[in-house]
């Protein structure tokens, strides 16, 4: 495949990691990463302002576009400006719509079973399952007696049990694949839910790292413009940035 001569700088949520190294490298195209850890999206907030700090950082002198492996993401990503290079992020509220092929797709699945956890290889690199989300917690209440995270962990598991009811491993062909579909079936079966596997698809990643303008799935933020939910539409807009 003929490669592409655009400097691409990719900043993305760490769960994305194989697809979106692995797609940017079948399609050619020429890209630096810069991988967040996934726990930023239990805080939008800080979320909002490591990614900002890292769009801040990429140079146009290096760089022709900056690729957002992020969604909506809590309203995450609300305010989040471009500086001098162009920004380009999907039309999605949860990453899972890039593992799926489509964000059509995953809001068919969250209609039909919206109590879903899914899996992918990036998570077991980036510590996202259930017992990777409780040694989480204990690490992040300072000032707190261990009776109170204990009592606050119970609380946010028995939430859990009553939220989500299916394990779903989505198989994109990673060379781990087998490893996350037994971690799946595991956490399924320790948790009473139902297990299944569904085919995982890299079209969308190959849409996002191509974009070239705004569609339906695919926003493009111009330098100097700045990302805005639409609460109305539940959409992402590009509007310019006043002072």
């Amino acid at each position: 495949m003929a490669q592409n001569n655009k400097k691409t700088y990719i900043i993305a949520c760490g769960v994305l990691k194989p697809e979106m190294q692995k797609t940017a490298r079948e399609l050619g195209i020429n890209a630096d990463f810069n991988f967040l850890e996934s726990t930023l999206h239990d805080t939008p907030e800080k979320l909002k302002s490591e990614l900002q700090l890292a769009i801040n950082a990429v140079s146009s002198e290096q760089y022709d576009r900056i690729i957002l492996g992020y969604g909506i993401c809590g309203q995450g990503t609300d305010g989040i400006t471009a500086g001098k290079v162009p920004l380009i992020i999907p039309q999605i509220h949860d990453c899972i719509s890039l593992f799926l092929g489509s964000a059509a797709i995953y809001k068919e699945q969250f209609e039909s079973c919206p109590g879903t956890y899914y899996f992918t290889p990036g998570w077991l690199d980036k510590g996202s399952g259930p017992d990777d989300i409780r040694k989480w917690m204990m690490q992040s209440c300072p000032g707190h007696s261990e009776q109170e995270i204990l009592e606050l962990i119970e609380e946010f598991f028995s939430g859990w049990q009553k939220n989500y009811t299916r394990a779903v491993f989505v198989n994109t062909g990673s060379e781990r694949a087998e490893e996350c579909r037994k971690l799946a079936q595991t956490t399924a079966e320790k948790h009473g839910w139902k297990y299944e596997e569904m085919a995982g698809s890299t079209k969308f990643f190959e849409k996002l790292l191509i974009a070239e303008k705004t569609d339906d799935e695919i926003l493009l933020v111009p330098a100097g413009f700045k990302i805005i939910f639409n609460a109305v539409s539940g959409k992402l807009e590009a509007l310019p940035i006043t002072i």
